[in-house]
Order: structure tokens, then sequence, then C-alpha cells
């Protein structure tokens, strides 16, 4: 028997074609693909119509400038016809890009740009007095305030941070632990003790009105870091804040541009409101979860304020994050490393908001509860940091988040209970 699709078989069946048939048949083709287009061109017009609300805007990139813009996100709010939301996301895309990679060039401690005095001025420059920015002159008089504070965070710990960031990287960082590896335990506790011993390092601020500084570093330090092989490393480095400077710059040039309607955050835990911001959501504090973290309390947000949520275990698949056992004690290793070197393994987590604070400011306060050494240090910490409110998560109690501020809110739904902090 033939097939239908046998040559033959059409050949044999000899029938005539019907013209007025096939010209129907064609016409009837050309409406539906006409109509087709049309819902095609309507679909993606439809796709690509922008409407009143929060809109995701993008940092131009820069081929010299590659990663100015890495880990940082930014949504505004803006209202009008299509077409105007548009325009004005050009227009908001290249003063947030400009901002940003200003922000990227003041604070970078490692490379020079052409007509600018940053961070890597400094360090190139030791022992000189170098005129700065009022910008860099205020952020470097508050990170050295913040270092004289005690163990929480050092200024010129950039040595020490890179150290510590090679080995969190590494494909197996368990294996190259200090725990696991007697060498890399000593070369810390050389670098952690020296780095502590803040007499290494002199940060002049000369002149107020000319915005002077002079940068110094003891040569016994200079020598240990050769010793070491760091001696590439940057010396002042705002390292563990260093997002927390950069967020908090790039959003005051943005206010000074007119755009005070959204937020700016960071993959590292950080959200800056800008002070118009009145469109909802929550900070939120997450919890380690089987699979995934896990919502545990959330707090409503206001215009102007600020958060830090940080964690001691990665949200997702993130690199950085890892447990390294010792004498059968799961010690958990994350970027928040205090600045003496030496992790406590208290908190799973915390979140701490700020009213009318600076980013700087809130994300060092969240900082001082990771250089707690008990559960009832961390949580008197967090009752101690006035004109914040605070909500963490303990190693030992990991499903009750203890609160300082009745509108942080528990996650009951994921099994968490709120506990106050008297």
């Amino acid at each position: 028997m033939k097939q239908k699709n046998d040559p033959a078989q059409a050949i044999n069946d000899n029938k005539p074609v019907d013209q007025k048939k096939l010209i129907l048949r064609f016409a009837a083709f050309v409406i539906a693909l006409s109509v087709g287009i049309a819902a095609v061109i309507i679909g993606i017009s439809s796709a690509n119509r922008l409407e009143e609300g929060l809109q995701t805007v993008e940092a131009e990139l820069d081929k010299e400038l590659p990663l100015f813009q890495s880990g940082i996100s930014f949504r505004h709010w803006f209202s009008g016809s299509s077409q105007e939301i548009r325009l004005g996301l050009k227009e908001l895309n290249g003063a947030y890009s400009d901002a940003l990679k200003d922000a990227h060039r003041l604070l970078d401690p490692e490379q020079l740009y052409e007509g600018w005095v940053n961070l890597a001025t400094l360090n190139q420059n030791q022992g000189r007095e170098i005129v700065v920015s009022a910008e860099l002159y205020g952020i470097l008089r508050q990170a050295d305030d913040f270092t004289r504070r005690g163990t929480v965070y050092n200024v010129f710990a950039g040595a020490l941070y890179a150290e510590w960031e090679s080995l969190r990287y590494q494909l197996e960082p368990a294996d190259t632990d200090p725990v696991s590896d007697p060498e890399e335990a000593r070369r810390l506790e050389l670098l952690t003790a020296a780095t502590r011993d803040l007499s290494n390092f002199s940060l002049e601020f000369l002149d107020d009105a000319r915005c002077a500084l002079r940068f110094t570093v003891s040569q016994s330090y200079l020598k240990l870091l050769d010793e070491l092989e760091l001696n590439e490393a940057p010396i002042l480095d705002l390292n563990v804040l260093y997002d927390a400077f950069k967020l908090q710059l790039t959003a005051e040039r943005l206010g000074q541009r007119g755009y005070d309607r959204g937020y700016l955050s960071t993959e590292s835990g950080l959200t800056l409101t800008l002070s118009a911001y009145r469109d909802g959501g929550s900070y939120a504090l997450y919890g380690p979860g089987e699979t995934e973290a896990l919502p545990a309390a959330g707090r409503p947000v206001t215009g102007g304020s600020c958060a830090a949520f940080l964690r001691a275990f990665a949200l997702e698949d993130e690199a950085g994050y890892y447990s390294v056992t010792r004498a059968g004690e799961s010690l958990l290793r994350h970027p928040w490393l205090p600045a003496d070197g030496d992790y406590r393994e208290v908190l799973l987590s915390a979140l701490v908001v700020g009213e009318g604070k600076s980013l700087p400011e809130t994300c060092y306060a969240c900082l001082s509860l990771y250089a707690a050494d008990s559960p009832a240090a961390a949580k008197e910490a967090a009752g101690a940091l006035n004109g914040f409110e605070t909500a963490l998560l303990l190693r030992e109690a990991p499903k009750t988040v203890f609160v300082t501020d009745e509108a942080i809110l528990p996650d009951t739904a994921n099994g968490y209970a709120a506990e106050p902090i008297s």
C-alpha cells in the first residue's frame, strides 16, 4: 500500500487544481500571518511598557572599571507615561553610574586613577603629607574613630583581610583553614598580633581646613609583610566597611541630584533607603534552613533609614562561607572576622536597623555583635546599641529571634518566635 507522501500517489491522483480555492486559502494565510505579527508586536510592546512604580536602575558597563558596580543593586520610583519613565531611567542611569564610579575610584586602596587622590594614593605615599577631598577626609576620620573604639574594626587591617580572603575563596577552604593548616595558623597569628598593635600605624589629620593627611607605617610591620609575601597588599583599607562607605557616598551624590525615592542594597547584606522612599517592604533577618535560608523576622522599611543584615552562613550557594570541624565542634567561617582575628561561634545572623543613622555607623554596630564571645554578651551588646533596632539569631537557640524593638516581627510561618532583649 502506498503512503500519502509517496510521489507516485500525487502523480496518479491527476485531480484538477481549483484556482478559486487556492486564492481564498492564500488570502486566509495572509490575514492569519498579519494577525500573528500584530499579536507579537503588541506582546513585545506590552512587555516593554514601563508602569509607575519601582524600577531597577542598571549601572553602565565600563571596561576600564569592570567591577565598579559588582554586588550593588539600585531601585527607584518613577511615575508618568512609559516614555517619560524610560527617559527618567536613562537620566538616572547616567547619574547613578557616575556616582558609583566616583565612589569606587575614591575608595580604591590599590589602584591609582588620573586626576584622583584616593586610598591608593595614601598607601603609595607613606610618610608624606597628602591633601584629599573633603569626602575622603571625613570617611577616614570616621574609619579611624571606629578603629580606636576597640577590636571590632581596623582601618589598617588591609593585609590581614587580604590574607583571610585568599583562604576563604579556595576551592577547598577547610583544607587551608588555620584549624587544618599549622603554617597558616602561624601566619595569621603573626599578622593579627602586629595589626592589632596600633603603634605600628599613624594616620594624622594635619589640617581640617585643607583636608591634609599623613599616613605612616612602622618599618617592623613592613618587614613582616615582606616576610609573609604580603607586601603588595594595601594596608590602609576600609575592608569590611567598604560596601557601607561606598553605598553611603553614592546615596549622597544621588541626593544632590534630586534622586531620593529609592533604595540601594548590596549582596553583602546592606540596605540604604533614600530620604523620600515611601514604597513599602521590610528589612529581613534570615536563618539557615535544611536546603536554603529562611526568613526569620522582618521590620517595615521607612525612608531615610538603613539596615545591616550580616550572617555566618550562605544564603544560597555563595563562595566565602564554609565550616570546619575542631574537636567535634563545627566552626562557621564568614566575612565578618573581628579585627583581632578571632572568630566567636555565637551568632548565626544579626539585623541592625538605623533610623537617622549613616550606613557605616549601622554596619559597625552590627559588626560589634560578632565580637561578642557569649550569647549573654551578644544580647547585652545588642541592648546597648542606642538608637538602633536589633534582632539576633544565636547558634544555641536557632529558632528564637532576640529583639530590642517590637517593630521587628518573627516569621512564625517558618517556626520562629520572638523574645525581647531587656
